[in-house]
């Protein structure tokens, strides 16, 4: 008897792991972007290819992109919600984030955050848009279907805003000149649930896994760190050449930098003129690479 109940709970879980592994799905994508960065206007100009594939057992008849540096303007959700929350109280403090409180409210029209769609097709045909603060919400000419790959090609522009949160430019602690996080307008995710279209107001990062191809193209003086791997940097050099190669630099006030990454959550990149980069070879195929702004010390004078 014990046998047989053994025998009937296995073939139960078995036929129960099997079920979920099968009708598990994830959304996939793979972003192509070149931009083209100013350092004096801290705007820059973008080119975004999305290969996007509807791993879903649904149609979907409309899109949503996350424009999350729109929540650095005043008056936005996330600069009403904070001060809203300055006004509440905990412990005799106010219960608002430290770093962000009223600086919102504050910013000037140059000091702002911005990302702008100026065209978007799907399959080479233009889509109508929307943008509603920090989500850009596409109902799309042809819905795409189950198990179908489509293109999105979308050009737009952005401003990048004062440092206030964990992106921006000239960190106040840190002083790093750029911090580049949910810099590219980014497709919502979609799971059983639906879509998850959740305007930035105080940590909202879900989002599908990926494949990305990254150029960016920016003034020659500033080295880069990003996430992947560095394509060209045998041209670019700063450290990031192979052993005993000699860097041919393009002699351009501009340098493209070429990253890749593969299955990862997001993009990340950081850069400055003044950073130095540090790599050490751990192992085969793995190398650590350090970023780094010389420290002052007030004491002695010495810079480290």
């Amino acid at each position: 008897m014990i046998k047989r109940m053994f025998a009937f709970t296995a073939a139960v879980l078995f036929s129960t792991l099997s079920f979920s592994q099968n009708g598990y799905w994830q959304q996939q994508v793979k972003y192509a972007m070149d931009i083209d960065m100013n350092v004096e206007t801290n705007r820059f100009a973008g080119i975004q290819k999305l290969e996007y594939w509807n791993n879903s057992p649904d149609t979907l008849k409309k899109v949503f992109y996350h424009l999350y540096w729109n929540a650095f303007q005043p008056g936005s959700m996330m600069d009403n919600r904070s001060r809203r929350q300055g006004t509440v109280n905990i412990g005799g403090r106010p219960d608002w984030d430290p770093r962000v409180k009223d600086r919102i409210q504050n910013l000037k029209p140059d000091e702002i955050g911005y990302q702008k769609i100026k065209s978007l097709k799907l399959n080479g045909v233009p889509q109508k848009f929307e943008e509603q603060e920090t989500i850009l919400m596409v109902p799309l000419t042809k819905a795409i279907l189950p198990g179908q790959k489509v293109t999105f090609d979308m050009e737009f522009e952005a401003q990048v805003p004062l440092q206030i949160r964990r992106s921006g430019r000239d960190n106040p602690t840190t002083k790093v000149r750029y911090s580049m996080s949910q810099w590219y307008p980014r497709i919502c995710a979609y799971d059983k649930e639906g879509w998850h279209p959740t305007p930035y107001v105080g940590r909202e990062f879900y989002g599908p896994f990926g494949t990305f191809d990254v150029n960016i193209k920016i003034d020659s003086k500033y080295i880069l760190g990003g996430t992947g791997y560095l394509k060209n940097a045998n041209e670019i050099g700063y450290g990031y050449e192979a052993a005993g190669v000699k860097v041919n630099k393009p002699k351009t006030e501009k340098l493209t930098w070429k990253f890749t990454a593969d299955n990862v959550h997001d993009f990340m990149w950081a850069a400055d003129p003044e950073f130095i980069h540090q790599s050490k070879k751990i192992i085969d195929g793995i190398t650590l690479h350090l970023l780094y702004k010389p420290v002052k010390d007030r004491k002695n004078g010495r810079t480290f």
